[in-house]
Formats: structure tokens, C-alpha cells, sequence
């Protein structure tokens, strides 16, 4: 797993207070995926970070790393913390109420700023 993207800590040094939700909806029409917003800034600590869905489905994340591999499932329900700029990209699983089957689907994508230290 990469240390760019790591479950965020309940450490008080960190002094990252507030959580940035991400919103991650699934476009129906033009089967694409939105991101919003768009771009966060991250400080000295990085960005502490929460992926929801508006439109009320289950939503799990997978970023994909420059390598090649993929970092495990990030749930709409954990914080995580960004602590190195860039622009990533993920993959977005949706469950919607009443579905029985995952929405798997590419496109997203955040800009962490600054994008070097």
C-alpha cells in the first residue's frame, strides 16, 4: 500500500481538524463519474478526506498507483489522510439502495494541491 494514501490517524499533532468529504457521483446518462470538488488543498499533514455518494449508494474507492498496482478498498465511511500532492486517479464501486450488484466504474480523479512539497 502506498504511504501517500493511509487511514488517518486520531493523533492531535497532526493538527489536521476538519475533514474534506469528496463527492463521488455515478452519471447514469453519460456513464461517467463526477468528482466534486474537484481539487483540496492539503497542508503541512496533508488532507484528511472522506469519499460519499450523494445520490445515497454504498461507495468504495481503489486509487491507482503510478506502478501499476492499487491500494486497498477505501470505504464511503473511513477517513483517510492524502499527505502527498498529485493528481490521482480511482476507481469507483457503487451500490445503490435496493440494488443487488456493485457499479464498477473508472474516471475518477482528484488533484491534491500543492502538487509537490
Amino acid at each position: 500500500m502506498s504511504t501517500q494514501i493511509t487511514p488517518a490517524p486520531d493523533d492531535p499533532h497532526t493538527n489536521i481538524e476538519e475533514v474534506q468529504e469528496i463527492s463521488v457521483e455515478y452519471d447514469e446518462a453519460t456513464d461517467s463519474v463526477k468528482v466534486t470538488p474537484q481539487e483540496i488543498e492539503k497542508g503541512e499533514h496533508g488532507a484528511k478526506v472522506c469519499f460519499k455518494n450523494p445520490q445515497g449508494a454504498k461507495l468504495r474507492i481503489q486509487f491507482l498507483l503510478p506502478n501499476g498496482e492499487e491500494t486497498r478498498f477505501i470505504a464511503d465511511s473511513e477517513t483517510y489522510l492524502l499527505s502527498v500532492g498529485g493528481t490521482f486517479h480511482f476507481k469507483c464501486f457503487f451500490t445503490f439502495p435496493g440494488a443487488r450488484n456493485e457499479v464498477p466504474k473508472y474516471g475518477g480523479v482528484i488533484d491534491i494541491l500543492p502538487r509537490r512539497p
